[in-house]
């Protein structure tokens, strides 16, 4: 600060606070949640295993319980700096394999909130699968921040030696069903490493502080070998975004495995534990697929309202300034 205007601050006792309050205005963040899509019909137990007792819709296919996930990603507004943990997709193909619905282009469901597509700085993926890497391209000018060990994992995954059931591939309905190397389509994997071959990556290896008020924790093979977290302070305390490391909050909130495709479950309650410790609890925990987004039971979405084609959308937290952009 200019120290003849510090001087007439303080000559009217106002330096610490006018000091104070800018300080706390730039690190304070506001988060919203898009429904980019919604999984239909999976199986609760293939889901979440320690609670595949819990009652879900019933298909009259098979007459197994089921559940419909949702695929949040989060958009976050800190001062002028406009990010996205994680990213969703946008290979309409691949609805039919998976039974999706729903689904609209990221970039469009963001104009729901009044954001522009080519105004996202920075895109940070809690892993590299298909549907919360895959709309990459919709954000040209975002800079991609990703974990130099899920992009190992990534080439393991496509170099794995040739087995039927071990694939990186989804290209026919069950070909990823508890397999160590699936996820990572040849679409999103060209997209992850056109980011990085423009130079428009930051490869990330453990902990970064992105900027004040947002910072990345590793949390490698809590899903996928280079899993990360996203710490985001709000104006309702921090919030931990943890893709599919924190696939159900319900699951956090009671300590139980879920979504363990490829999880080492130790390191997935490791997962757990940093929300614990970083927000004071479970509740700022942010899902990645919980089925109880955008409704009371999950506090943290329940100011929420549908969008385009049934997707919907919840605002979480405003920083000092910020207006609400949620529909009147």
């Amino acid at each position: 600060m200019n120290k003849r205007i510090a001087s007439c601050l303080a000559a009217f006792g106002l330096a610490a606070t006018f000091g104070t309050s800018v300080a706390q205005a730039q690190d304070v963040c506001s988060v919203w949640l898009v429904e980019n899509s919604r999984f239909m019909n999976v199986p609760f137990g293939m889901f979440h295993p320690d609670r595949s007792f819990v009652q879900g819709s019933t298909n009259p296919r098979n007459n197994v319980n089921t559940v419909d996930l949702p695929v949040n990603v989060g958009v976050i507004k800190c001062g002028q700096e406009l990010i996205l943990y994680d990213n969703g997709w946008n290979q309409t193909e691949y609805h039919k394999m998976t039974g999706t619905a729903h689904w609209s282009p990221l970039s469009k469901q963001i104009a729901q909130l009044g954001f522009d597509a080519n105004d996202v700085s920075k895109i940070i993926i809690g892993h590299g699968h298909w549907d919360h890497a895959g709309s990459l391209d919709e954000f040209p000018n975002a800079v991609l921040y990703v974990q130099r060990e899920e992009l190992r994992g990534i080439e393991w995954s496509l170099n794995y030696p040739g087995h039927e059931r071990i694939r990186a591939v989804n290209d026919s309905p069950g070909s990823c069903n508890r397999t160590p190397a699936c996820g990572y389509t040849p679409k999103t994997v060209d997209q992850i490493y056109g980011k990085v071959l423009r130079g428009k990556a930051v490869i990330v290896n453990g902990a970064m502080d992105v900027m004040p008020g947002v910072k990345i924790h590793p949390a490698h093979r809590a899903h996928t070998a280079g899993s990360q977290l996203l710490e985001v302070n709000t104006s309702i305390g921090k919030l931990m975004f943890g893709s599919d490391a924190y696939s159900s909050w319900e699951a956090i909130r009671d300590w139980e495995v879920a979504n363990i495709q490829q999880t080492d479950s130790v390191q997935q309650f490791l997962a757990y534990e940093k929300c614990y410790k970083v927000t004071g609890g479970y509740q700022n925990c942010v899902s990645a697929h919980e089925p109880l987004s955008y409704s009371d039971k999950y506090p943290l979405t329940k100011n929420s309202w549908v969008g385009m084609n049934g997707g919907r959308l919840a605002e979480v937290a405003l920083a000092p300034g910020e207006s609400s952009r949620k529909p009147k």
